[in-house]
């Protein structure tokens, strides 16, 4: 995906991604301004993904594709940033503690029924 350049109202130019067909689109300043496309260079095209050791199994991973398949072969999933992480995580610590909870109900009712009969 391309990136380009912006320059909100208060003269601070930054660069963001964004597709040729969003290009034109607004965009917020960290300043908290509007900010406007504008031409200081040619867009910039990133390629592929750089080749990596797969920290799995040591085999080369070259490109998204290989990524994909590296990810699916060894049960992964693609880190996705702290907040995202930090999510997933407190979702299965609700989940664990859910099926815990579950788990010892369980038990108390069938220690209960015993007990009575």
């Amino acid at each position: 995906m391309p990136t380009y350049d912006y320059r909100c109202e208060s003269g601070h130019t930054f660069d963001a991604f964004a597709s040729i067909a969003e290009r034109h689109s607004p965009r917020l300043c960290s300043c908290g301004k509007v900010a406007a496309l504008v031409i200081l260079r040619a867009p910039g095209v990133w390629g592929d993904l750089p080749g990596y050791q797969s920290p799995v199994d040591g085999r080369w991973v070259e490109g998204r594709r290989q990524r994909n398949y590296d990810l699916a072969r060894s049960g992964s999933r693609p880190y996705e940033g702290f907040e995202q992480e930090h999510k997933e995580m407190v979702r299965r610590q609700q989940n664990n503690e859910n099926e815990l909870d579950k788990a010892i109900d369980d038990a108390v009712e069938r220690t209960l029924t015993e007990m009575t009969l």
